[in-house]
């Protein structure tokens, strides 16, 4: 059963984050050969955990904050997706419930399984890792208490290009591990126990320095879009090919090295990327619109390539359309209710888990039971086949829609090339600097 579980859901994060993300990067990875704790930076809600799993490519064991099972239809689907509930302080006086929880989390661990847990204990908007809670090292010493062996913590940072957009990227950055000989290290001559307070501050300490080592520290997020728009441009200026953007790697890593560079109270140092960026929004256009400059064999090639797989895909494409049209309508119309950005993921997740198999049940109830199996492989097929081929039809709609703005604006590129010369120019030193 934790086979069949870990491989369809990473088949639904896989599918999932086609739709909701134009491209998934991991940098490094996550593997280990033996029980893993995977601990995760928290932007982005239940989206992140969907990222995650995208990462490992199957689903772990999550770990929960505890009034999540507070009503029961809810608590019997987590629990059948082998979540572990948590009790934190802001919620409960009583925390020795958590005892049970930890002992579950070792047996977990015990069968060489991944546990994930997201050890700032809540989700935010600020950009910037939060307080590392105490909880992910006493669970990790918990375990190696009871005879975990071979146990690596493995600090995985989320990154998101902009986590309002639907049609974003998203950086999954694996860091540096900490295995069981560095914290019986850290141990000394004592045993490794969750007793062992200054021990479990010693473990959350390495925790929260090798996850802030690969989760985003922009402390805003109007200055987080300010240093990946500003690192974007100075990246694009050494690109040639069209309709291509930076890895969102490299744009993690420069952004970062801008943050650094550029106190929070002295952003003028950012004037040239200013002056450019408020020339293109009064031209309407966008830095990924003209640089690399599109062409019409460009967008020649794009065509025939997006078309041809279009046309393979149209007609299972369009059954997976009829068959799922009013839950496709349904997450839409939540995404777009809902305006917090940690929380329009969120909603996105939670009424897709819903109104999708829902609907495929109303579907079977109706069909023929002879052949109400086929019928659901056809849907779920077409759903594929429909996910893929509209992210091709989006991908060549933006590609025209960029090459015909610069078309439409050719007499404003003198003045537009000059002011992004020098604004990379001051983006160069900056970079330099840092």
């Amino acid at each position: 059963m934790y086979r069949i579980r870990w491989w369809l859901a990473g088949a639904f994060a896989r599918i999932y984050t086609l739709v909701l993300f134009k491209g998934v990067e991991v940098d490094g990875s996550a593997s280990h050969d033996g029980p893993r704790l995977i601990v995760a930076n928290h932007f982005g809600g239940l989206v992140d955990a969907i990222v995650v799993v995208r990462a490992l490519g199957g689903l772990p064991h999550i770990v929960a904050k505890s009034t999540l099972f507070e009503r029961l239809p809810l608590r019997v689907g987590l629990r059948a997706l082998g979540v572990v509930p948590v009790y934190r302080r802001t919620d409960h006086s009583d925390m020795t419930k958590n005892a049970s929880s930890f002992d579950e989390v070792s047996k977990v661990l015990a069968k060489g399984r991944t546990v994930l847990i997201f050890p700032e204990g809540t989700v935010t908007d600020t950009q910037e890792l939060q307080k590392v809670r105490t909880g992910a090292a006493r669970m990790a010493l918990s375990a190696t208490e009871s005879g975990v062996e071979n146990l690596a913590i493995v600090p995985i940072g989320i990154t998101y290009e902009d986590k309002v957009s639907s049609r974003s990227r998203v950086l999954v950055e694996v860091g540096q591990r900490i295995n069981e000989d560095e914290i019986i290290e850290l141990a000394g001559e004592g045993k490794p126990e969750e007793s062992n307070r200054i021990l479990v501050d010693q473990v959350t300490h390495l925790i929260a320095e090798r996850l802030g080592a690969v989760s985003p520290d922009f402390g805003s997020l109007v200055r987080e879009r300010t240093m990946m728009l500003a690192a974007s441009i100075h990246l694009r200026t050494a690109m040639s090919k069209a309709f291509s953007d930076p890895t969102m790697a490299d744009l993690r890593t420069v952004a970062q090295e801008l943050a650094l560079s550029i106190d929070v109270n002295d952003e003028n140092r950012l004037a040239a990327t200013g002056r450019y960026q408020l020339a293109l929004t009064a031209s309407g256009l966008e830095d990924d619109q003209i640089r690399p400059l599109p062409k019409t064999t460009d967008l020649a090639r794009v065509a025939l390539v997006k078309g041809i797989i279009v046309v393979l895909m149209a007609p299972f494409a369009l059954l997976g359309l009829t068959a799922n049209f009013v839950a496709i309508l349904l997450v839409i119309g939540v995404g777009a209710l809902v305006k917090e950005p940690v929380s329009k993921g969120t909603a996105r997740v939670v009424t897709s888990m819903v109104v999708f198999p829902l609907s495929w049940i109303v579907l079977l109830l109706l069909s023929d039971p002879a052949s109400m199996w086929i019928t659901l492989l056809f849907v779920v097929i077409g759903l594929v086949f429909l996910v893929l081929g509209v992210t091709q039809v989006v991908d060549l709609f933006e590609a025209l829609t960029s090459w015909w703005a610069v078309r439409n604006h050719l007499a404003l590129l003198p003045d537009l090339m000059r002011l992004r010369r020098d604004a990379d120019a001051e983006l160069s030193i900056l970079v330099s600097e840092s």
